[in-house]
């Protein structure tokens, strides 16, 4: 890590949300391992709003679990595009990519890869994240994935989706 983001996160402790720490977030910390992440920069009692979850709402150990098989099958990484940070809350435009190489929710990996667009939005408290609103094109994403006309593969375009 490099020492101006180590200094950035140290220079807040008071509640508000720093762009160092929602950048290690967002970005799976210097591991790139957002499970990681969570467990680091987390409150206890963190909430996670995303509607691609199996419940719009989760706690941190469900966030935890539901990122743990999505990197088992798709690998992703994410880039922060813009962001911005202001009292104790942080917003970030982001980037998604990934390649499907796990099964996900019944489909076998296919192969392919995919981009998507997102935006999350960060609530600190006492220098840790306590709370998260995620939007991202995880439709899009795995409709990336799908065979294309006269292609043969998976995942089926019969199958459930998100």
């Amino acid at each position: 890590m490099n020492t101006s983001m180590e200094q950035c996160d140290k220079r807040d402790k008071h509640g508000k949300c720093n762009k160092g720490v929602a950048r290690r977030f967002l970005e799976e910390t210097q591991n790139r391992n957002r499970e990681a992440a969570y467990a680091e920069l987390c409150t206890a009692d963190y909430l996670e709003h995303d509607p691609s979850m199996p419940r719009q709402t989760v706690g941190l150990a469900e966030a935890t679990q539901v990122y743990r098989e999505l990197i088992a099958a798709f690998g992703l990484r994410h880039t922060a595009e813009s962001l911005i940070a202001e009292g104790d809350l942080a917003s970030a435009r982001f980037t998604v990519r990934g390649r499907h190489t796990g099964e996900y929710r019944g489909n076998p990996p296919s192969g392919r890869s995919f981009e998507a667009t997102g935006q999350i939005t960060l609530r600190c408290d006492e220098g840790k994240i306590a709370e998260t609103w995620i939007n991202w094109d995880l439709p899009g994403a795995l409709e990336q994935l799908r065979p294309g006309p006269g292609e043969a593969g998976t995942p089926s375009a019969g199958r459930e989706r998100p």
